[in-house]
This record gives structure tokens, sequence and C-alpha cells, in this order.
């Protein structure tokens, strides 16, 4: 036996070396294989020694073949034996993971492949009839006419088997064993054509095209057998493949299994997760046994794995010295890092390893442990000798955040593998990886055709990957050239879609069939309605067109087929190569967005029954389909409508889906009455409860019951058991029918279900009272699941938080960390178990976070001022300041010093850092004190700034990997990609180069310029688009738009209107135009200057009308910059336009002149008053529902009367309260109760049960709605004269209004400060109070804390605060004297001798950062620190500010040992220093921005002749006394062209502005005799002053307006010399008048 094996093992090595040779063909490696077989055969009687050895020299040579350096890459290997066959194809190659193939055998490799091929096409046939009678439906007749069994009666899927007869099975036999035979077994095997048996439709006489042909059929199959497969899974399973799931309650997959919810790695937030259903047994024993089981061998694994990938991450920084294997000589140095290394590794190595883990596994690992899974006894990571977790808990809480790493851990070695496998390394730059496999055997295709920025080239499949270059060329052009032709099938496709919904073909589509063209539908409906004849003509077509002109694959340009434009053959054709190129690829780009178009029509039409128009058009939807209209059933209010998202009234029987909805319309009845009362009970309980006994016999008061979730287990069982008595005679007896009557939810019961109250007798009423019912039973619904959230959350659903002390909430309040103004903030919900020792663990490495945050946020800026001299590496003579700042000094450290790093960072983190209870104190006395609360203190700043400085470190190093520094000058980064097109056409200031989206960061200046010129397009077709909206308002042509027809220009309407109106002959007309302009005009770019096409002022050129365009090419540029800027108005104007016309009917006149708009609906009712009208911005009248306005009118009206009545009551208890009781038999008067909320905790319950009683009551028999608004017959409101009655609701209505915005501010100023009305000196308790007499409150403000930081009372923090402020006051003050004295009084001699700096050559203010040296600031830096920690260290009598040090802090260095001892002066002068502060600080922003701006913060603006804003002081129009004036910096650039440009408009303007004003002011003293228009009849005296006037002016007149201004822009007014304004014609621009001849006067 064991001879056997060695003999196989060897013949297996001796085929693999026949596979090896370099230069075996196929046929030897056949011949040679099957010559090895009888070879083995005969050695293997040799004896197992012997062949044990050639075996490992065998072995041996062919893996040291595999490692030498150089070793021949011509060699083969086994797995490239039938790499070319059939079937072959990417993105996968050639795939046997079996290795059924590796015998070589031909002969099998092509019965397998031909098995497949028919195993393929059956799955199809068996998919296409799983998938068919689902949709097309089922054969007409019989199955099998002798047995009666129709096709109708066979079911879908698995359960047709029971039902084919006998017979029909024997035929279908016969007929698979026909087919099977009638070829001849193998005939397709035997020719070599796998999968050919002649038919032509899969065959040709071109074997290439054969071949693709069986390849697409294989790769079909493949998928049909995959998704058969899955059907069979699915109808197993759930009884059906193509189904719905609800229907399967029977389903294996809804089986229940034991809860392993705390068992270990159950974490949160997945919590158990086992979507496989591994953990599902019937015995629940075998179930638990099988989970710990799998359990154990995660943690194995996850061990396994966070192993491997330190043994990923580690090699690259560091590695054993010495050798591996000094036998072999293999030194660790020389095995490289990942999956590289298995051949690497001797393998002496490899047995060391597998014995290793072998003992590991059969003497530790092999026991299921009964009590804490994966503790096999020992110590910290897995050592013998480690100190052991003797506390379960906490072994258990080790185990899991293990676990939980090894999770991680096994998804990082996957993508480690996956990345090593697929870049030849897990850890690296993609950059270095030139021999990566993604770079290796394809060509380059970026610059190929179709390839496009953003993307570039995008292949994320690897399509274009083979081995062979040149069929991976081949197979690019093919796949490109079939997204060409699938491109402009999709473009046609989409015109068809949209064309026939606008223009139809006249006559018949099939005379034969009279099927006209307009009987056709359009979209998908069409394809029914097509005659037969019809689709075999356009297969037909089809398929000339492909076999004919699209099957040559083209070598030079793809897509192209020798037609021109449009596929014409007789158009005009691209000859320039490169134009040809740009064509193809805006149609490959216009072709994939048609791709996405027309998949979306389809879905939308599958959907709605429309690809194209108005949802409301389609009635016959199948969204609209089964189901009855609901629209006017009981509950279907505004806005919403009727709204059934989920498709719970959808039936085929509406008489079912009817009887459904009632029965869900009852039950929402109910819920919300349910809710309504759950609402009440939750409330009323906080104010009033029921006095004695809730329960005599088990002694439980009313009072003794907690109100919420708390009460359920106080209430004893016979309570409830009352209760679901009670609500179960309810259900039972009155509840339980359907009504089949009109009103659904009405049991016979008066008003609130009290069987003696007065019934609702008028339908309608009923109506409108259930609706109303149904929309609080909603909103009821919505509060009590909100109530039962916070009570759960909270402990209450009602009250003040501060009165919740043992909330889940409030468990680590108190705790390191906590600090306003957010307080305790963990919306992830980490602390929600209340584990203190996770939060102190999680709390101290948030801290340890910070702490390196700081470090590194340090060692970015230190850098960039000071850098240490000498040596980082003397060994590697690498210097400290050859080292880069940022992210790029990661590539210049040496590996030791990375290793000196970790081992440090590792020293701290085991040895120093020992955890002692309190996160973050490790004893270091800076930020440790033995006071608990200075130590706290002190913990939390530092934690604060850890935080900071966390968010900080990320936008550097966001900020340096996009620009190449994280700290500098924007303007130094000359080569940031942001800079690419800064100076091309359109950068125009403010903005700037503005590209937020990226388009350009390819530096791709064709695509820029494209996108420019189809900018510069889009803003032309606007501006037409914008004059086309306005234009018509005052003008129209005269005359026919189309004769024909008989349209009238005048007939159609302007804006989006036109559009029913212009008919199809028109439409063709404006875009074969637009086509002619593109083609012929727009067609080619002078001088590769995006917008200039030579064709003169408005393309005239081109027709000869204007032969000169603008020569100059700085005047062209500028021009084609402002008609840009025009552009861009314009395409915001139209889409203004577009939207406004689409709102209002009009985008253009008097808002009053558009009466037919919806948002004129109720103008003219009741409550609509100017200033604002009619407001209705939610949209609750788009309806027009007068009954529904009127209801809401009412409600707002009785809500403001309230209002008014509550405002009123919040006043007058201020000047006058009622004598006597308020109830006598609680003695309690009114003036004992306060004004304001605080009186709801002393009304008494009766004096509730009268208000409630007494608003009943008007609500129920008072207020009785008459069809006015607010009209209840009370004469001081009403009147029999409409008009006045009218006028006096209005006036209560807006006093309402007014009243409910102050019951709110008073509510909330209550709420806020203890009352609403009053002086504030009186409320001395308010939460605002808390520090008024504190440092720092001082007139004429007094204590003022915006923000609330102080709102907690917490004095501590108070202090806290008020001693950084002095702080940061007192270094202001310092700062705003070191900006000041330095202009006058400079100390002498030398700031630093070593450097020869003088004190007098470092400059004022911001400038001297860079004169400072690095020990000056070593300097500064050290004296802060000591001032901060020796003598601001500590406060004296816990007073903010006072560190007894005296002045100055001298104190404390014996210069003066005197403070001030007096308190109250001591706070007077604190209070003086805070103010001074203050103002300090103030000053010294302004300082450091005017320092910025100017250069200087303190002297003589005339001295800063440099700054910016003196550009253009000498220019026309700076007059005092605001001198030059640019406040939003529009000269800032210096551009002096740009400035007298701005000038001249500017100057325009004025002029325009002083006729416009004198023609304002002359019409109402002197207007012109005669007639403005005899023509019209219209003489001046007619035409109305202002804006009136444009409606008058005829449209002529308002040509001769524009042809008279445009003449003046375009011939008169042509700047003389280089002065703006000045156009040499004369005083305003007559030429008669003489020219100012003198500068200054014309200047003047």
């Amino acid at each position: 036996m064991a001879s056997n094996k060695t003999a196989m093992a060897l013949g297996s090595l001796a085929l693999g070396a026949a596979f090896v040779a370099p230069s075996a063909p196929k046929t030897g490696a056949k011949t040679g294989l099957r010559a090895a077989k009888p070879q083995a055969q005969a050695q293997a009687s040799a004896g197992a020694a012997s062949t044990a050895g050639a075996a490992v020299c065998t072995a041996a040579l062919l893996v040291s073949q595999g490692r030498k350096a150089g070793a021949s890459k011509t060699a083969a290997i086994a797995l490239r034996a039938f790499e070319q066959e059939l079937g072959v194809q990417a993105p996968v190659g050639y795939w046997d993971p079996l290795g059924l193939a590796r015998d070589g055998d031909v002969e099998a490799f092509q019965r397998r492949r031909s098995v497949e091929l028919k195993h393929g096409r059956i799955a199809m046939l068996a998919t296409m009839g799983y998938i068919t009678p689902e949709i097309a439906g089922k054969f007409p007749g019989y199955l099998s006419p002798s047995t009666g069994l129709k096709f109708a009666d066979v079911p879908n899927g698995l359960a047709a088997i029971s039902k084919v007869p006998a017979g029909g099975w024997t035929q279908i036999l016969l007929y698979m064993s026909w087919c099977e035979v009638s070829r001849g077994a193998g005939s397709d095997i035997a020719s070599g054509r796998p999968g050919d048996f002649g038919w032509y439709v899969l065959t040709s006489a071109d074997p290439e095209q054969k071949k693709k042909k069986l390849s697409a059929e294989l790769a079909n199959g493949r998928l049909a057998m995959m998704a058969i497969i899955g059907m069979f899974y699915q109808d197993g399973l759930t009884g059906s493949a193509w189904g719905d799931w609800a229907n399967y309650a029977d389903s294996p997959l809804r089986a229940a299994a034991p809860d392993f919810s705390g068992e270990l790695g159950v974490t949160p937030p997945l919590g158990f997760f086992d979507p496989l259903g591994l953990s599902k047994f019937d015995d629940p024993e075998v179930a638990a046994q099988q989970f710990k089981r799998r359990r154990i061998i995660e943690i194995q694994h996850g061990r396994v794995a966070m192993l491997a990938c330190l043994g990923y991450i580690v090699p690259e920084y560091f590695r054993f010295p010495g050798y591996c294997s000094p036998s072999e000589n293999v030194a660790f140095a020389d095995i490289p890092n990942g999956l590289k290394a298995a051949p690497m590794v001797p393998l002496i190595g490899w047995a060391q390893i597998v014995a290793f883990v072998g003992t590991i596994e059969i003497l530790n690992l092999q026991q299921i442990q009964s009590d804490v899974l994966g503790d096999y006894g020992y110590g910290a990571f897995g050592l013998p000798y480690g100190k052991k977790i003797e506390d379960k808990e906490k072994k258990m809480k080790s185990l899991n955040a293990e676990i939980n790493n090894g999770r991680l851990a096994m998804m990082a070695i996957i993508g480690m593998f996956f990345q090593d496998g697929l870049t030849g390394s897990a850890w690296g730059d993609w950059a270095n990886y030139a021999d990566s496999p993604l770079r290796a055997a394809a060509p380059d295709f970026s610059g190929e055709l179709g390839v496009t920025p953003p993307l570039g080239f995008f292949d994320p499949l690897g399509l274009s990957k083979f081995d062979d270059p040149e069929v991976a060329a081949q197979q690019f052009k093919r796949r490109r050239i079939i997204e060409i032709q699938h491109g402009r099938v999709a473009m046609l496709a989409c015109i068809g879609y949209i064309v026939p919904e606008y223009f139809r073909f006249p006559g018949y589509c099939s005379p034969s069939e009279n099927v006209a063209f307009a009987d056709i539908p359009n979209g998908l409906k069409a394809a029914p309605m097509v005659p037969l004849i019809g689709w075999a003509q356009i297969v037909a077509f089809v398929g000339t067109i492909e076999i004919l002109n699209l099957q040559q694959i083209q070598s030079d340009v793809l897509g192209d087929y020798g037609y021109g434009a449009f596929g014409l053959p007789y158009g005009k054709k691209i000859e320039d190569k490169e134009k040809k190129m740009k064509s193809l690829n805006a149609e490959i780009n216009n072709g994939r967005l048609a791709m996405m178009a027309i998949i979306g029509m389809f879905f939308q039409d599958g959907l709605t029954g429309s690809a194209w128009g108005d949802w409301a058009n389609y009635a016959d939807s199948p969204l609209r389909a089964a189901a009855p209209d609901f629209s006017g059933e009981l509950g279907v209010t505004p806005p919403l409508g009727f709204f059934d998202p989920l498709g719970l009234s959808k039936f085929d029987d509406p008489e079912v889906a009817t009887q459904q909805f009632k029965r869900r319309r009852v039950i929402e009845i109910q819920h919300g009455r349910v809710a309504m009362l759950a609402c009440l009970g939750y409330i009323v309980p906080e104010y009033v409860r029921f006095p004695g006994y809730c329960s005599p016999s088990e002694n439980v008061a009313f009072a003794d019951i907690p109100n919420g979730l708390k009460a359920a287990p106080m209430v004893p069982l016979v309570g409830w058991a009352q209760i679901v008595g009670f609500v179960g005679v309810i259900e039972i007896l009155n509840l339980q029918k359907i009504q089949t009557d009109d009103i659904l939810g009405d049991y016979g019961y008066g008003a609130f279900g009290i069987p003696f109250g007065k019934k609702i007798e008028d339908k309608e009423k009923k109506m409108k009272s259930l609706n109303a019912e149904i929309n609080n039973g909603r909103l009821a619904m919505m509060a009590i699941i909100g109530m039962f959230f916070q009570d759960g959350l909270t402990g209450s659903a009602w009250g003040d938080w501060a009165n919740y002390a043992d909330s889940p909430l409030r468990a680590f309040e108190s705790e390191l960390g906590v600090q306003p103004p957010v307080g305790f903030w963990d919306p992830v919900g980490y602390t929600r178990d209340g584990d203190a020792e996770t939060f102190k663990r999680r709390r101290e490495t948030e801290i340890k976070h910070g702490r390196v945050a700081m470090y590194a946020t340090m060692g970015y800026i230190v850098p960039e001022y000071f850098k240490w001299p000498g040596y980082l590496s003397p060994s590697m003579g690498l210097k400290f300041a050859d080292v880069p700042n940022g992210l790029a000094a990661i590539t210049k450290v040496p590996g030791n010093g990375w290793a000196q790093i970790v081992a440090f960072a590792g020293y701290y983190e085991l040895f120093v850092y020992k955890f002692n209870g309190t996160p973050g104190d490790y004893g270091w006395k800076a930020i440790s004190s033995p006071d608990a609360e200075v130590r706290k203190r002190k913990l939390s700043a530092e934690l604060a700034n850890g935080r900071l400085a966390m968010m900080a470190i990320i936008g550097m190093f966001f900020q340096d990997g996009l620009t190449g520094s994280a700290w500098g000058d924007w303007a130094n980064y000359t080569d940031s990609p942001l800079r690419a097109f800064e100076a091309e056409t359109g950068v125009q200031p403010p903005v700037g180069f503005w590209d937020p989206l990226g388009l350009s960061a390819s530096g791709n200046l064709s695509d820029f310029k494209r996108r420019r010129e189809v900018e510069l397009k889009h803003g032309r077709v606007a501006m037409f688009a914008t004059i086309g909206y306005i234009l018509p308002e005052y003008w129209r042509f005269p005359g026919y738009l189309s004769k024909f027809l008989d349209v009238k220009f005048a007939d159609v309407p302007n804006g989006l209107g036109a559009f029913s109106k212009v008919p199809a002959l028109g439409w063709l007309q404006i875009v074969g135009f637009a086509g002619l302009v593109e083609i012929n005009i727009y067609n080619e770019q002078m001088n590769d200057e995006p917008g200039n096409y030579g064709a003169g002022f408005l393309g005239l050129r081109s027709v000869g009308i204007m032969n000169t365009g603008i020569t100059d090419p700085e005047v062209r540029k500028k021009k084609l910059n402002a008609e840009l800027a025009n552009g861009r108005l314009a395409m915001m104007a139209i889409i203004g336009m577009f939207f406004q016309d689409g709102l209002t009917g009009s985008a253009w006149g008097d808002w009053a002149n558009y009466t037919a708009s919806p948002l004129r609906a109720f103008e003219s009712e009741l409550g609509v008053q100017p200033p604002v009208g009619f407001w209705d911005p939610v949209g609750y009248t788009r309806d027009g529902d007068a009954e529904t306005f009127k209801r809401r009118r009412e409600t707002e009206i009785k809500h403001g009367r309230v209002a008014m009545y509550a405002t009123m009551g919040y006043i007058v208890p201020e000047y006058f309260k009622w004598p006597g009781y308020l109830s006598p038999s609680m003695g309690l008067k009114f003036a004992d109760v306060p004004n304001g909320l605080a009186a709801i905790t002393k009304v008494p319950g009766n004096g509730w049960a009268q208000i409630v009683a007494f608003a009943g009551y008007y609500e129920l028999s008072v207020y009785k709605f008459n069809g006015t608004p607010g009209d209840y017959g009370w004469k001081a409101i009403s009147s029999p004269d409409a008009e006045v009655r009218k006028r006096k609701l209005n006036a209560e209505l807006a006093n309402g209004r007014l009243a409910m915005m102050a019951i709110i501010g008073m509510f909330f100023q209550d709420g806020l400060t203890g009352s609403a009305w009053g002086d504030w000196s009186l409320y001395t308790d308010s939460p605002l109070r808390a520090f008024e007499n504190e440092t720092g409150v001082q007139p004429p403000v007094g204590f003022w804390d915006p923000l609330g930081l102080s709102a907690s009372g917490n004095t501590s923090d108070f202090k806290r605060r008020r001693e950084v402020e002095l702080k940061h006051g007192r270094v202001c003050m310092f700062a705003t004297i070191g900006y000041i004295l330095p202009e006058y009084w400079r100390f002498p001699g030398y700031l630093s001798k070593f450097l020869d700096v003088k004190f007098s050559d470092v400059p004022n203010g911001l400038g001297a950062f860079s004169k400072v040296p690095a020990l000056g600031w070593l300097q500064i830096v050290g004296f802060a620190g000591l001032i901060e920690i020796n003598v601001y260290n500590e406060q004296v009598n816990d007073e903010p500010g006072n560190y007894g040090a005296g002045f100055l802090g001298l104190r404390s260095v014996g210069i003066m040992n005197t403070g001030i001892t007096d308190p109250e002066l001591r706070k007077k002068k604190l209070n003086a220093e805070l103010a001074n502060g203050r103002l300090a600080m103030m000053a010294i922003i302004g300082m450091f921005f005017q320092d910025g701006l100017t250069g200087s913060a303190w002297g003589d603006w005339a001295n800063y002749t440099a700054s910016p804003l003196r550009a253009f002081e000498g220019e026309l129009g700076v007059q005092a006394p605001v001198g030059f004036w640019d406040p939003l910096g529009l000269s800032a650039d210096g551009d002096v062209a740009t400035f007298k440009r701005r000038r001249e408009v500017e100057l325009k303007h004025g002029r325009i502005s002083m006729y416009a004003c004198i023609g304002y002011i002359v019409p109402e003293y002197f207007k012109w005799p005669g007639d403005l228009s005899p023509k019209l009849g219209i003489s001046f005296e007619s035409v109305p002053n202002g804006l009136a006037a444009l409606t008058k002016v005829p449209g002529q007149g308002w040509a001769q307006i524009v042809a008279f201004l445009g003449t003046y822009e375009l011939f008169i007014n042509k700047p003389v010399g280089d002065e703006p304004g000045n156009f040499g014609k004369g005083n305003l621009g007559l030429g008669f008048l003489g020219p100012v001849t003198n500068p200054e006067g014309s200047r003047r």
C-alpha cells in the first residue's frame, strides 16, 4: 500500500516535470503523460525507500528551481494546458480548481466541455421554464386530453413533477434520447468541436466566430446552471421560486433556536448574529454543543489571524537578525514579506511550523471547555508562565475583546491576502509595485477611445486582462465596439420613447392589418401591437446592419464604418482623425447616459405604464390597478391624501380590497382611541389622582401607584383581570363586526362612546368628527410611542429632566471628561450597559489618544520654526534638517528610528502607564495632584485639549495629503493640483478658479476647454431663452406662425405654455436650425480657444453679414469672459423663470394679473390681511377645499381666543387677584395661587375638572358653526352687516395671532426665569441669577452668558472659566502693549549676540515671528510654562485671578511681598483688570487682523503705501470723504484694466440712472404734446408715469429704444485713450457739443 502511494506521488512528480518542460508541445505533453503511467507502475516495485528518495530529490529540485533568481520565465505550467480552448474567458481565464484537467488528456477535456455545454443548454431551457409561465402565461388547451389535464392545471416549479402523466415523461425521455443519439454520441468531440452540432445559429464557417458564439453560449449556460440551482433551492425551501415570502409560513427558515444572546462573543451593536442559521438544531443540547464548538474555532482562527496580521506588518519595519536556515544559507532578511515568503521557507521550516501547530492543537486545544470558552489555563498571550486572569467576569470581558479583535483580524488578513495576490504587497505604496499582476500583461488603454475623465480607464472586473497583449487589445476593441453599438441603440431608443409623445408618422404602420401609427401606444405597450411581419422587418434590418457592416473589428478608429454623421452613407465624413476621436468619445459618453436612461424608462414604464408624461394621466398604471379608489373614504385627509406606501389595500378582488380597507380603518380608529386614553393616562396623574384605594384588599392606594410604565407591576392581579375583562367585553360585544354601512367606527353610541350621550345625526358632521378623531388618534399613537420611549429611557415621560436622578443616562454624568456645554454625550450608546470598568478603560484610551494627538500636532507646527541641530542618524549621514515636515517625514526616518519609536511607546504602554483606577493619572506632578478635585480638573482640561488635537491632526493629515503641507501660505503651493487652470478663460474675480466637484483635477487641458466651450454654448442658449421669455411680454411677430395650421404668433402663449402650441413641423425646424448651427457654425474653434468659432458677432460672419471678428486676443478673451459671466447669470435666470412659470403660470409680469394661479385660492377669505396677504407656505389649501379651509380658520380663531384669555391671565394677576377662597374646602385662597406656570401645581383636582367641563360645554354646545368661521352670534364681534362682521373677525384673528405668539414667549420666559411678567430684579430665584455677584459681573451688561455655559450652576466650572478669562486678558494686555511700545521705544543692544540679531532689527507685529530665533521661542515657552506651573498654580481663597503673588506676580520672586488684603478692593481691582483684559482681547484681534491686512497694526494710514488697498487711490471716482472704498475687494488683484472697465460701466449706469431719474420727475410737470404712436392712437399724455408706462409703450417703440441703445453701445461709445467715460463725443455724448479738452476739467 505504501509503495503504491509512493509510486503515485512519483508519477505525479513525473507528470509535473512533463508539464514543466519548457518547449514541450501539447501532443508531447499528452504522450509523456501516458508514458509516465506504466513507468510509475514499473518503479513501484523498486521499493518505498528508493521511491521516497527520488520524490524528495525531485521536490527539492523543483523548490530550488522555483527559488533561483533568473529562472526561465518561458516555462509553462500545468494550468496553462487548455488556456486557448473553448470557454476560457475573462475575467477568470482558465479555471480548474479541482484539477480535473491536470492529466493533460485533451479528449477528456473536450468531453467535459461538451457535457458542460449540454448541461448549460438544459439549464437555460429550465430557467426559462421557471420564469416564462409566471410572466407570459401557459399554453392553452390540454396537456393530456385523455386524462383531462390542462396546461393551466400544472403548477410552476418542482410541484409540476407530480402532475405530468407517465406518458408525458415517456415523451420527454424519448425526445432527449433522440437528441442525444441522432447526431452520434460524441460526434462533436470526435470532430474536435465540443458543442458544435451544425445548428446555423450557433455555428459559422469562420472558426473565430463559431468559437465566439459557443463561448457566449457557455457563459450564459454557466449563469443558467447557477440560476436553476438557486431556483430549485428556493422552491424546495419556500414552495416557490417566484412569489411572496410572506405566504410560506412553514418554511424551515422560520424555525426556533436556543437563545445565545448572553453567550461569549455576543456583543453590541450586532448582538447575536447568525444569518446562516448554523446554530439551529431540533435538539437544544446539540445546538448548545455546536455553538460552543464553533465559538472555540472562531477564537482560535481569530488568534491565528491576529498573529498573521502582525506577521504581515512587523517585517515591513523590523526583521530578526541572522539566519532563518543556516544550512540553506537563508537569512531572515532574504525572505520577502507576505505570500512570496512561502516558497522561500525551507522544507524543514514548514515541518517545524506544522509540528508546532499540531502539538498545540492536539495537546491543548482539542477539549471543549464547559465553563469559559477559549480558556486553556494559560496566562496573557497564551504564555504558560504568564499571570492568569482569575476573575471570571474579567476573563469573559477579555475573551470578548479578543473575539472582536480576532474578527477584525480575520477580515484584515483576508484583505491583505487579496491585496498581496493582486498587487504583490499588502502594505506599501501602489506606485512601487511595478511588477504587480495589475500592471502585467494588459496593454495600456488609458489613451484609447472612450477613456475620458473623471473616471479615466475603468475596468473593475478586469475584463481587459490577458496574458497575451495582442489578445487583450483585440478583446478591448471588441468590447468598445459593442459599447458604441449599444449606446447608439440606446440613444435611438430614448428618442423613440420621447418623440411619439409629441409627433407620430401619419398613415399606416401595417395597411394589411389596418394598424395606423397613431394606434400604437408609446413604450413597452407597443410590443404586442406591432404585427409579426413588422417584427420580422425590424429583425431583418438589424441583422443586415449587424452582418454586412458591423462585424469587422476596425484597426484604426473604433466605431467608424466609413459612413458620415448619423451613419448616413452620403453624409459628410469627419476626415480629421483627432476630431473623429473626439466625436466618438462624445458619442460613447452620450450612449452611456442613454443606456442608463433607457433602463430607467423601461423600469418606469413597467411600473407606471409610461416613461414620459404626467403621473395623473396614467389611470391604468399597475400602481392604480386592482384596489378601489379610497381617496374619498374616512380618514383620507390633506395634506397627504390617501397614503398606502406598503400597498396594504391592493387586492385583485375589489370587494376583498374594500372589506380589508374597512377592517384596517376600524382597527386604526380603535387604536387611536386607546392611544388618546393612554396619553391622558400619562399626563393627568402628574396633576391629579383618584382619592382612596385602588385595591382595599391589597392596601394599595391610587396615590401609591407611580406614573407611566412603573405602574404595571404595582397594579394587583385582580386589577389586570378587571382591565382585560372590560376590554374583552367591549371588543366582543361591540367592536368585532366590520361595519357594512356608510360610517366606520360608529357603534351607535354618543360622544366619547357614552351610551346615553347625544348622537350626531348629521352624516356629514359625523364623518367630519370621525376624521378629526382619526387624525387626533394618529397623533396620539405617535405621542404614546414617544412617551413609552422616554419613560423607558429616563424613568418618566413627563417632567423635569433634573428630577430623574436614576435614569440610565445619568450613569457617568459625574465622571472624568463630562464637561459643559455638551455634558455627558454618548450618541452610539457605548455606555448603555452601565459597566464602569469599560467606561474607565475607554476614557483612559481617549486620554492617551489625545496625548499622542497633542504631541503630533506640536510635531507638525514646531519644525516649521525650529529643528534639532546635528544628525538624526550619524551612521546614515541623515541630519534632522534633511527630514521634511509632515507625512513626507515617514519615508525619511530609518528603520532603526522606527524601532526606537515603537520600543519607546511599548515601554511607556507596558511599564509606565500603569492604570491605578483613575483614567490618565500616572502620578506625573504637572497633571496630578493629591487633591482629587484639582486632579480631575487638570485631567478634564487635558481631555478637552486632546479632543481638539485629535480633530486638528486629522485636518492636518488631510491638508498635507491634499496640498503637500499642513502649515503655510496657500500661495506657496504652486504645484498643487488645485492650481491647474487658474489663468484660463472664465476664471474671474471674486471667486477665481472654482471647481468644487474636481472635474479638472486630472489636469487635462483638452477636457477643460471642452467643458468651457459647452458652458459658453449653454450660456448663449440661456441668454436667448431669457430674452425669449421677456420680449413677447411687450412685442410679438405679426402674422402666422403656421399658415397651414392657422396658428398666429399672437396665439402662442409666453413661457412653458408655448410648448403645446408650436406645431410638430415647427419643432423640426427648431431642431434642424440648432443642428445646422452646431454642425456648420459651431464646429471648430479658432486657435483652440473656447467659444471662438471665427464667425463674428452672433455667428453672422458665417452667412456673409459681418465678416470681421475681434482680432486682439486680450480684447477677445475679455469679451468671452464677460459673455461667460452673463451666460452664467442667464442660466440661473432661466431656471428661475421655468420654476416661476411652472408655479404661477408666468415668469414675467405683474402678480396681480395671474388670477388663475393656484396660490390665489383663498385670497378674499377671512384672515387674509396686509402686509402678508394670503400666506400658506406649507400648502394646506392647495386642494381648494373651501370647507377644510373654513374649519382651519375657525380653529385658528378659537386658538387665538384662548391665547388672548391666557395672555390676560398672565398679566392681570400681577396687578389684581380675586378676593376670598379658590377652594374653601382646601383652605386655598386666590392670593395663594402664584402667577404663570407655577399655578398649575396649586389648582386642586376639582378645579381642573371644572375648567375641562366648562371648556367642553362651550365647545359642544355654544360654539355651533354656522358657516362663518368664528361667528357664534356674540354681538360684540358680530354684526348683521357682513363687511363689518368680517372686519371685526379679521381684527380678532390678528389679535389672536399676536396673542399666540405672546403666550408662547410668556411660557418660554416663565419656564426660563420663573416669571413672564414683571421686574427682572424681583426674580432672585431665576437660574440666570446663579453668578450675578461674582467677579467680572459689571454694569452696564451685568451677568451675560448667551451660550448658557453656566446654566448648570456649577460654581467650580464658573470660577475655572473666569480664571482662564483673566489669564487670557493679562496675556492680551501684554500683547497689546507689545504692539504699541516698539513704535516708540525698543531695547538697546542684541536680541541674540550669537546670531547677530539686534532688537532694532526685529519688525513690529506679526512680522516679528520670522526674526525671533528658535532659542528665543524656547525661552518664551519655558518662561510661560514656569509662570503657569509655579506662579499661576493655585488660587488663594478660591478667588479667580488671585494667586497671592502680588503685583505682576512679583511677590513670588521676592521683589514685592504684599498684595491687596482688602477683599472688596481686590475684587474691584480684579474687575477692572477683567474689563481691561476684555478690551485688550478685542484690541489684539483687531491688531492681528489689521496687521495681516495692511502690514501694521499701529500708526498712520498714510504710512502704509504698500497696502493692497492703495492700488487705485488716485483713480477717477475716488473722492472725499470716503476716499477709495472697495469693501468686497473687487480690485484686490490690482488689475488696472479690470478696474477701469468697472469704472466705465459705473459711469454708464450712472448716466442711464440720471436720465431715468429725470424721466421719472419731468413727466410729473411736463409731457410731450402730440402722439407717441399715431398709428395706435397713443398720445404722450395717455402714457402713465413710472413702471406703469412699460405696458403702454408699443412694441415698435421698444424696438426703437433697443436699437438706439445698441447703436450707442456698439458705434458711438468707443473709448478715447485710456480714460473711463471719455468717448470723445462732447458733453453728454452729444457730438455737436464741443468736448472738454482740458484733462483736469474733463476729470472734474
